[in-house]
């Protein structure tokens, strides 16, 4: 995450803290540092989002035929290993899509604490 940071900055660093949540992780307590998280994956705007990617990779799922779909995790064929390297493309957009709600979750923030 550091290096990430350090390449990428904040935005890199939300893209990886979302792609974690959505892979595999899950946010657990009630700092406020988790809000912007929670903002980002649980609203129905990011809900929106990952089902227009999600249909997206189905569809070019759906595009091979079996056996390429049958070879997508072992011994993928040159369509299949084209289809997860789409797929890997499509979900780095996402991440990075829901990831700029964080952006927006501290520009509303900032404005309600600057107003106090």
């Amino acid at each position: 995450m550091s290096e990430i940071y350090a390449a990428e900055g904040q935005k890199g660093l939300d893209r990886e803290v979302i792609r974690m949540l959505y892979e595999y992780a899950e946010l657990r307590g009630s700092h406020k540092s988790l809000d912007r998280y929670r903002y980002a994956k649980d609203a129905p705007a990011a809900r929106a989002i990952y089902q227009r990617f999600i249909d997206q990779i189905d569809d070019r799922y759906g595009q091979m035929d079996e056996a390429d779909q049958n070879s997508v995790w072992y011994k993928p064929t040159e369509k299949a290993k084209e289809y997860r390297a789409y797929e890997r493309d499509m979900r780095e957009k996402m991440y990075s899509e829901i990831a700029e709600r964080c952006g927006e979750y501290d520009r509303k923030h900032k404005n309600r604490d600057l107003g106090r």
